[in-house]
Order: C-alpha cells, then sequence, then structure tokens
C-alpha cells in the first residue's frame, strides 16, 4: 500500500488499524501537524469524501491499495472559506429556490429529500462562520453590517433554522416553501456581503 501525505511517501503500521477510518485517525494524530486538518483524500487514486458520518469504516484495509492525503492549515481554510463563499452561497440559493418550488408543487417526497440536503448544507455552511469567527479572531459583536453587529445576522440564521424544522414537522408546506423564499433567500444574500465584509476586514 502507497500512501502519501502532502505528496510525500509515508511509512505506516497498519497493523492495528481494519479500515480507512481508523487510518486516517491514525495517520491525523500521529503524522500530521496539529494546525492542520484534512483537507481532501485520494483513495485508490479517487477522490473520496463520507456521503455520511463513519462511512469510512466501511471501506476495509484490504480494499485499500493507494491513500494520498492533503493537508491544509486551518487559516489557510478559513481564508479559502471567505474567498469562496459567494459561490458556495450562490449554489445554497439555488438549492433554497428548488426546494420552495417543489413544496408548492405538493411533490412532498422529492421536497423533504432535497429538504434534508438542504438542511445539511446549512449546517455546515453555520459550522464553518463559526470556525472562521474562531480561527481568525473575529468579534461579531464590534463587527456591524447595515448598523447592527454580525452576531445579529448569526442568531437570525439560526433561529430561522430552527424555524423550518418545527414548520416541516408540522407539515405545513406552504409555511415551510414561504420561509425558504422569503426570509431564508434574503438572509442568505445578505451573508454574501457580509463574507466580503469580513475578507476586507481582515485584508486591512
Amino acid at each position: 500500500m502507497e500512501i502519501l501525505v502532502d505528496r510525500k511517501k509515508l511509512e505506516f503500521d497498519g497493523s492495528q488499524v481494519c479500515n480507512l477510518e481508523e487510518m486516517l485517525v491514525k495517520i491525523m494524530s500521529a503524522h500530521i501537524h496539529s494546525g492542520n486538518v484534512i483537507a481532501s483524500v485520494k483513495l485508490n487514486g479517487m477522490a473520496y469524501s463520507e456521503k455520511n458520518p463513519h462511512d469510512a469504516a466501511n471501506v476495509l484495509l484490504k480494499e485499500i491499495q493507494s491513500l494520498e492525503i492533503d493537508t491544509m492549515a486551518l487559516e489557510e481554510i478559513a481564508w479559502h472559506f471567505l474567498i469562496n463563499g459567494e459561490e458556495q452561497l450562490n449554489l445554497l440559493i439555488e438549492h433554497v429556490e428548488r426546494v420552495s418550488e417543489l413544496f408548492r408543487i405538493a411533490d412532498e417526497n422529492e421536497a423533504n429529500e432535497q429538504y434534508a440536503h438542504l438542511l445539511e448544507s446549512l449546517r455546515f455552511f453555520m459550522k464553518m462562520v463559526s470556525e472562521v469567527r474562531k480561527i481568525l479572531n473575529f468579534d461579531f459583536s464590534a463587527i456591524l453590517f447595515q448598523d447592527e453587529p454580525i452576531e445579529i445576522r448569526v442568531q437570525m440564521l439560526s433561529k430561522l433554522l430552527d424555524r423550518m424544522i418545527q414548520v416541516q414537522e408540522g407539515e405545513d408546506w406552504v409555511m415551510l416553501a414561504d420561509l425558504l423564499e422569503y426570509q431564508l433567500t434574503p438572509l442568505l444574500n445578505e451573508w454574501k456581503s457580509i463574507l466580503i465584509l469580513l475578507k476586507e476586514r481582515k485584508g486591512n
């Protein structure tokens, strides 16, 4: 088995691991700088990412011929998010619009399936905002957007997410479509400007 970390060959003792998840954990703890995280993985020459948590545990050691790992510093990841955030938000907004339309035409099965993916993407976005805040030492209570602290927009997104989940549980599809179209979409558009503001502020 050939293992490369940041294009450098790694001598790895796999005697105490059974699957890809255990291998990545061991490599992360023993061979990757504490200030870095795994940014991408190639398994047997193909890009690999988990579709669900712990999918890597299903990839047995005997199935791995080669493993290529690229790492990034936490600050580099934070900057990458700020630089590419607008593009990611545009894709997210397109997804919101599709899901809203599906709920309006009463295609409940397809809408709920797409809605689950949308919630996952929203949670990931919120997690990245939290990580960027911590890594780049932003004080969201002191940075203003439209004369209000950015912290207000963070709280608005979190509360709206909770409200959307409640409405879905009540199966009020029209209300959910309205929340997506008239509240979530404008808020995500504001976040495009907020990310630009943060990027410019840190660049000064």
